[in-house]
């Protein structure tokens, strides 16, 4: 099978997860719209989860790429995945003995002073997350996606039941837990539940330490700390900022409206998502040949297809969408949430372009300086959301999002280009974004003018079929091997 093909069809797999998973994540903005008492109470769900994404990163410490390259370059896989296994499982365990005894400092770090119970609930969730990492990295290179699909799907499944029982339930049933620890409570379950059914895999830990290889494994895995950090940074600073720099009546109700509206663009994260899971063990299987760089140049080329495609199916039917699935009228008064949503999907097809574009430093060793390429996107970010926030509030984070994604992109597109080079149709790929930002503009000045949602219906269909002629028309020659 060749690797559009095999790419293709994993990336289907994964994504069929991704898609139900996500999708029926998203509906839990139903419940919670509906019964979290409070726009707020929302803002907090949606701060303590940017936290816990940090924690996700540093504990994991790089380990899953690093496992890919040195099976790569022609080290034992399984003493790979043992001497990983075992440093995340010691680490993991420090971790968890210095938050239980400083949990109250930890509750006040993340503003929620006092309750820590909080803590807690996030600590066990966090330990079965990143022990289930390596695992679920290594069913990822062996091509297993249908079991890695089956597990997710089941986290998944578990964690919305509970959400929907605890937040249905009467308040005498759970006098002593509020609706947030509710929710967190349900989390920890569902990770707990994956660590199970994964556990066979979690304990083939049998083979020994090797101190040589895992130096030199923490030596290509540290500067991926700092680029995964970065990257949640980017991805979830801008939400637990705005609860520390907007006055106390607004955090937590702009984080609300914020994270509400940011969900709004799952289908485009989904998709990267799913690319990026099926693409990163295939792209380190691939031997070095006069094709494999061409290939990665087409791949590229069908990749911001699909996105810009995403991109316009999103932005044409956002607010009916919006309205179904966002319960809570209150949701709407701020007319912000729409505005942000097509800036979001832009700034998610640039996070995906970075990500593709990395290549060059996985490939060639240089994680420093991917290292050093991600920093410099985070440090943008904070400085502009520091300064921003206060001003614009969450408008700020949608646009700084958007303009830190894009710089980080042409940063990553030139330095690759040095030290990776590979002959990407740069042409093309700026046409087809171009384009159907020129699309979504025309077809907002055309629907101001008509007020028959059939009509706006049939203008919308054919605007998007037009793009599909277009990407169609622009697509390179040569054929993928």
């Amino acid at each position: 099978m060749g690797l559009i093909r095999k790419l293709a069809s994993q990336t289907a797999i994964y994504g069929l997860s991704s898609m139900l998973g996500r999708f029926i994540n998203f509906l839990l903005v139903i419940p919670h719209t509906q019964y979290l008492k409070t726009v707020n109470a929302y803002g907090d769900i949606t701060t303590i989860f940017s936290f816990m994404a940090f924690f996700n990163v540093i504990l994991t410490y790089g380990m899953e790429t690093s496992y890919f390259n040195f099976i790569r370059n022609g080290r034992d896989a399984k003493v790979v995945y043992s001497n990983a296994q075992k440093s995340i499982l010691l680490s993991t365990l420090i971790f968890s003995i210095f938050v239980y005894v400083f949990a109250s400092q930890c509750a006040s770090f993340i503003g929620y002073k006092g309750q820590t119970e909080y803590v807690y609930i996030c600590l066990i969730f966090l330990v079965f997350d990143t022990l289930s990492a390596l695992p679920f990295a290594k069913l990822r290179y062996e091509e297993k996606p249908l079991k890695y699909a089956g597990i997710k799907l089941i986290n998944i499944g578990v964690n919305i039941s509970l959400n929907l029982l605890f937040l249905k339930a009467t308040p005498s049933a759970f006098a002593q837990l509020d609706q947030v620890s509710l929710i967190l409570i349900a989390n920890a379950i569902a990770s707990f539940i994956s660590f199970l059914i994964l556990a066979p895999i979690v304990f083939q830990i049998n083979k020994p330490f090797d101190k040589g290889l895992f130096k030199e494994m923490l030596q290509y895995a540290w500067p991926l700390i700092f680029v995964g950090l970065a990257g949640i940074v980017n991805e979830t600073l801008d939400r637990t900022l705005l609860k520390k720099l907007l006055p106390e009546s607004q955090g937590s109700y702009q984080n609300g409206i914020y994270g509400a509206f940011y969900k709004l663009t799952m289908v485009m994260t989904m998709f990267v998502q799913a690319f990026r899971f099926a693409a990163e063990p295939l792209f380190f299987k691939q031997k070095e040949s006069k094709d494999t760089r061409e290939n990665y140049a087409l791949v590229m080329y069908w990749f911001i297809a699909v996105c810009t495609f995403i991109f316009l199916v999103c932005v044409f039917f956002i607010e009916p969408l919006a309205h179904l699935f966002i319960k809570n009228q209150t949701f709407f008064e701020n007319p912000d949430g729409l505005y942000i949503v097509p800036i979001l999907l832009l700034a998610n097809l640039f996070l995906g372009i970075y990500y593709n574009l990395s290549v060059w430093y996985r490939f060639t060793n240089n994680t420093h300086l991917g290292a050093i390429l991600a920093i410099s996107g985070a440090s943008l970010t904070i400085l502009l959301n520091i300064t921003l926030i206060p001003i614009w509030g969450f408008v700020a984070c949608a646009w700084i999002t958007l303009l830190v994604y894009a710089l980080m992109t042409v940063a990553s597109y030139i330095l690759g280009h040095r030290y990776y080079p590979i002959p990407y149709y740069l042409g093309k790929y700026l046409l087809l974004i171009i384009i159907s930002v020129i699309i979504w503009l025309l077809s907002k000045e055309i629907i101001c003018q008509i007020h028959v949602k059939s009509v706006e219906i049939i203008i919308y269909l054919t605007l998007l079929a037009l793009m599909l002629l277009i990407i169609w028309l622009l697509q390179p020659k040569r054929k993928i091997t």
